[in-house]
């Protein structure tokens, strides 16, 4: 929270506008839930978010609360982009929140990967190499590992893959070329808990391998 209030600070001091991605946030296992700064800074951030982590996979509808001026003018550019977002879709969508759905639905969402995020933090505990450490999240779908200074985790992907693992290597999340090659994103809500922990010490041993 102290950073989202320094950040909100900020951008009200210099007048900027700030986009907010906040996709996860309604996946929370732990803790406290932190408001979007949006809340903070109403008239300098562009809140932006989508359904298909809270409704349905690949759902690919999303939605946006920014200031007005700047409102109208995105509703003119997505016009002229693609005319607009799915009707069907849309309709889906106002179902699903006017109608209750989402306040049955997301607690069971939430009771389906806890444990999931449960099983791959002990999993990596138990069985990566010790030079790797690896965030802790409260809440998402995801679990950011780094690895020694200097380990392409891309080209230990495609050795990973060969062993039916797979991983997001990190640097693809890096704007500046060599930024973040000993990073990789894993993702624990598409698999069940024995698999997460099969898939992290077939992952462990390749790095092992590498460290050699």
């Amino acid at each position: 929270m102290d950073r989202r209030e320094r950040i909100a600070d900020i951008i009200q001091k210099r007048n900027v506008l700030l986009i907010e991605d906040d996709p996860y946030s309604a996946l929370r296992y732990h803790g406290q839930t932190v408001p979007p700064i949006k809340t903070l800074a109403p008239d300098h951030v562009i809140y932006a978010s989508t359904f298909s982590k809270i409704f349905a996979p690949g759902f690919r509808t999303g939605f946006f609360a920014a200031p007005g001026s700047v409102s109208k003018w995105m509703v003119l550019a997505k016009q002229g982009v693609d005319l607009h977002t799915s009707t069907f879709t849309q309709a889906m969508a106002t179902e699903y929140l006017t109608g209750g759905y989402l306040k049955k639905q997301l607690p069971q969402i939430i009771e389906t990967y806890k444990p999931r995020q449960k099983a791959m933090l002990k999993a990596l505990e138990d069985n990566f190499p010790k030079t790797f450490h690896w965030s802790k999240p409260e809440g998402g779908m995801f679990i950011w590992a780094e690895g020694p200074e200097g380990m392409d985790m891309e080209k230990v992907y495609h050795k990973a893959v060969k062993k039916n693992v797979a991983y997001v290597p990190g640097r693809f999340f890096y704007t500046t070329e060599g930024e973040g090659i000993e990073t990789l994103r894993l993702n624990f809500t598409n698999i069940n808990e024995e698999k997460i922990e099969q898939g992290i010490k077939i992952l462990a041993d390749v790095l092992k391998q590498e460290i050699r």
